[in-house]
């Protein structure tokens, strides 16, 4: 019952009529026991820390409403990326921003989890800002959907990875995430089509994406 609380709680505040427009509301889909500070969980899994049970293919949260949305490690297990992805754009501003951490083909860790279904690479949401698409002669996937692709970094190591080591295995790791992952964000092309395996593969990628809600049928058009 505790979350259905939470649930009517978090409706209210984004329909009601005195929703204030400066009010910044953030998610954070696939949260589990890590929900982010300040953000609204949302998860499939009732946990003390989920506020929101729900699928993401399915977000009971209203059209262009939602400022940010961080999701981590969870399109790598989705049936259908193509629905989630049009839920997080339609419930996203169009001043919003949609933070997507998912692990990279390169890491070898990634086949172990027999629930992975993909990895991605840090060109796999290009297919998705129309204008680029287009231009690239990428087939267009979602005609109603048009996000843009703000920054795609390569993760060697991620922090909240290597934070949970010993000190000197920390550091170690540290210094080696900033010089590798360093040198791959320089040309992730490059990265990719040659060496990524050389190193023993990356974590994960991390991308920022920005929701375009205006001119989609200019972009197709162009």
């Amino acid at each position: 019952m505790a979350h259905l609380v939470d649930f009517e709680i978090i409706i209210l505040i984004i329909i009601s009529t005195d929703y204030k427009s400066n009010t910044m509301i953030s998610i954070d889909i696939g949260c589990s026991i890590h929900k982010l500070p300040g953000y609204i969980g949302v998860d499939l899994d009732p946990l003390p820390s989920v506020d929101v049970v729900a699928n993401m293919e399915s977000l009971p949260f209203s059209d262009s409403t939602i400022d940010l949305i961080h999701t981590r490690h969870t399109f790598e297990h989705v049936k259908d990326p193509h629905k989630c992805l049009t839920e997080l754009y339609r419930v996203s501003k169009s001043t919003g921003n949609i933070t997507i951490i998912v692990p990279h083909y390169s890491n070898h860790t990634y086949w172990a989890d027999m629930t992975h279904i993909r990895p991605f690479s840090y060109r796999s949401f290009e297919y998705f800002d129309l204008e680029y698409a287009k231009l690239a002669g990428f087939p267009i996937y979602l005609p109603k959907v048009n996000i843009k692709t703000l920054s795609a970094k390569l993760v060697y190591w991620p922090e909240r990875i290597y934070n949970s080591k010993s000190f000197v295995k920390r550091n170690i790791l540290k210094i080696f995430d900033r010089i590798i992952s360093g040198i791959a964000n320089k040309s992730p092309f490059i990265c990719e089509r040659i060496w990524c395996y050389w190193v023993g593969g990356f974590y994960e990628v991390k991308f920022d994406l920005q929701p375009v809600k205006q001119n989609i049928t200019k972009d197709l058009d162009k």
